[in-house]
C-alpha cells in the first residue's frame, strides 16, 4: 500500500513539475497579462501597488463583498423557505415553530452579515485609511 502510494505521489509530482516547466519555457510564466473584468485589470502584475499592500485589499474587498452577497441571498432564501412553511403549516403548532426558528435564525445571520461588514469596515479604516473602502457599494453593469 505504501509503495503505491508513494509512486502514485512520484509520478504525480514529476508531471507537475514537467507542467512547470511547458508553462515557462516561453518568455516568462503563461499567465502574464491574464486580466479578469471583476477586478479591473491585470492579476497583480503592479510591483508598486503590490508593495503597498493595495493589491492585497483590493482583493480581498472583492472576496468580502462576494462572501456578503452569497450570505444575503442565503438569508433571503431562509426567511422565505420559512415564511412558507409557515403559510403551509395548516395550524399546526409544531410545523408554526419550526418555521418560526427559521426565520429567526435568518434574521440572526443578516445581523451577524451587517454587524461584520460594519466590523470590517471600520477596522479598515482605523488601520488601511481611505484605500480600504468596503463599505463603498457598487453595482457591477455589464461592459458593451
Amino acid at each position: 500500500m505504501k509503495i503505491k502510494f508513494f509512486s502514485t505521489l512520484a509520478i504525480t509530482s514529476a508531471l507537475l513539475l514537467k507542467m512547470n516547466q511547458i508553462a515557462y519555457a516561453d518568455n516568462g510564466p503563461a499567465f502574464v497579462g491574464l486580466s479578469n473584468p471583476a477586478l479591473q485589470g491585470t492579476l497583480g502584475n503592479n510591483a508598486a501597488e503590490a508593495s503597498t499592500g493595495s493589491t492585497f485589499l483590493s482583493y480581498f474587498i472583492t472576496l468580502w463583498r462576494a462572501l456578503i452577497t452569497v450570505g444575503a441571498l442565503v438569508v433571503i432564501v431562509m426567511f422565505l423557505w420559512g415564511a412558507i412553511e409557515w403559510i403551509s403549516a395548516g395550524g399546526d403548532s409544531a410545523k408554526v415553530q419550526k418555521a418560526r426558528d427559521k426565520m429567526t435564525q435568518a434574521i440572526v445571520g443578516l445581523i451577524i452579515l451587517v454587524g461584520s461588514f460594519v466590523i470590517i469596515g471600520f477596522i479598515g479604516k482605523l488601520f488601511f485609511g481611505d484605500s480600504f473602502d468596503i463599505l463603498n457599494l457598487t453595482i457591477p453593469t455589464p461592459t458593451t
